[in-house]
């Protein structure tokens, strides 16, 4: 890997000083084309993993291939995609992790814009930051929370200028390994809302700074393997492994609540999942149940047993259905106001579920295959495969699917 390395001497020092950032050497560059300014979003925009702050996984104004896909481009990279974490879309732009750091590509042609050395982990997100010409991307590392520049910064006398605007929180892990993928920021309001890496504690830092507004334990010291924050009506919701789950005010940090679910029989803690903010309660998938709590108070006001044995994954919910792996070979809807099973199929794999347009998609890291559900019926509409072993959650555009790859990305629309 390229290290990383400040400017101490000559005109670089200057150029430094004058940007006010750091100067990192990139033996990826590649010529800048025209920048991603901070103008307002489209519809079609999937801006963080799991779509918006929420963590719905659903954008009801996209759609992709429903009948079947093929290939509109496919852009191998220098170096593999890490994790395999999902790419975001902002605009006309496409941006992604790999085991280098941040990569761009033009959404429409697949060509890749620039790429910046980084240390990081996870999916990005984008940032509401006012204060720059370009969007911020938010994104975990080994070492805490970063705010990168969209535009990918400058380039002179063979270095990098501004491609990292701040450094949040965090520490260097005595264990942390880059075998798989770090918890992914969410972004809303003018804040970055993340899992302090390697730790139980969530921190919201300013969009624009980095400065941390407030951080806060999330459970006792064994919520270590805490998840995705979702973010929803001025609540910021996480849950842990341990079994925790907490809400926070999103403005000063204040604890609204706190429960910690009941375990199942032979179940040392209840195996939290990542979850879903919706505007009629929370859904919390576990090892061998979806619970769905009161968002005010915590209360559990019904639970989907599946009994299997979900170690990963989270829940999509769109048009009033939860959609959910169970890690024992079956995928469930089930009825987000009653807690009932709407259809239950066959399905081996633990993933993230996306939803667009009726459409149910489905990408999973140790296996050559993505797949295209009616979230109706339960039906599966298509099948793609590749030659290489690994996809991504997908996310969805303007009729047009994006998935990352081991060794890249690949654009996807309806087959002709």
């Amino acid at each position: 890997m390229p290290s990383r390395r400040r400017v101490l001497a000559g005109s670089g020092l200057a150029l430094a000083g004058l940007l006010g950032s750091s100067a990192v050497s990139d033996s990826r560059r590649v010529p800048l084309p025209a920048t991603v300014s901070a103008d307002r979003s489209t519809a079609f925009d999937w801006p963080m993993a799991r779509y918006d702050p929420a963590g719905t996984g659903h954008n009801p104004d996209a759609s992709g291939p429903k009948d079947d896909a093929s290939i509109v481009w496919e852009q191998r990279l220098d170096e593999s995609t890490y994790g395999v974490t999902a790419p975001i879309l902002v605009r006309d732009a496409l941006f992604t992790v790999d085991r280098q750091g941040l990569v761009a590509l033009d959404r429409e042609t697949g060509e890749v814009r620039f790429s910046r050395t980084g240390s990081y982990l996870s999916s990005l997100a984008r940032a509401d930051a006012s204060a720059y010409r370009t969007e911020t991307l938010a994104v975990t590392g080994s070492e805490g929370v970063y705010g990168l520049n969209a535009g990918g910064g400058y380039e002179f006398g063979g270095f990098a200028f501004g491609s990292e605007r701040w450094h949040g929180p965090g520490r260097e892990s005595a264990y942390s390994t880059r075998a798989s993928p770090g918890e992914s920021p969410v972004a809303a309001d003018g804040s970055v809302y993340a899992i302090v890496p390697d730790t139980d504690r969530v921190v919201a830092l300013d969009a624009n700074s980095g400065r941390r507004r407030w951080e806060r334990t999330i459970g006792d010291p064994r919520s270590i393997g805490s998840h995705r924050p979702a973010v929803r009506d001025g609540t910021v919701y996480v849950s842990s492994s341990a079994g925790d789950v907490a809400a926070f005010d999103a403005e000063t940090g204040e604890r609204r609540w706190s429960v910690t679910l009941d375990r199942s029989d032979g179940e040392i803690t209840r195996q939290l999942l990542a979850l879903t903010a919706t505007g009629e309660g929370l859904v919390v998938p576990s090892r061998t149940a979806v619970s769905f709590l009161d968002p005010d108070s915590g209360d559990v006001l019904w639970e989907y047993d599946h009994g299997g044995n979900a170690t990963e994954g989270s829940a999509a919910v769109a048009n009033g259905v939860v959609f959910v792996t169970d890690g024992d070979g079956s995928l469930h809807a089930i009825d987000l106001e009653t807690g009932e099973e709407v259809w239950s199929i066959d399905y081996a794999r633990q993933v993230e579920p996306v939803v667009a347009d009726g459409v149910l998609y489905l990408g999973y890291h140790w296996l050559n295959e993505l797949v295209a559900i009616d979230a109706v019926t339960g039906d599966r509409r298509w099948t793609y495969e590749t030659d290489t072993i690994g996809f991504s959650q997908p996310i969805v555009g303007d009729g047009t699917l994006y998935v990352a790859v081991t060794d890249g990305i690949v654009a996807l629309e309806e087959a002709g």
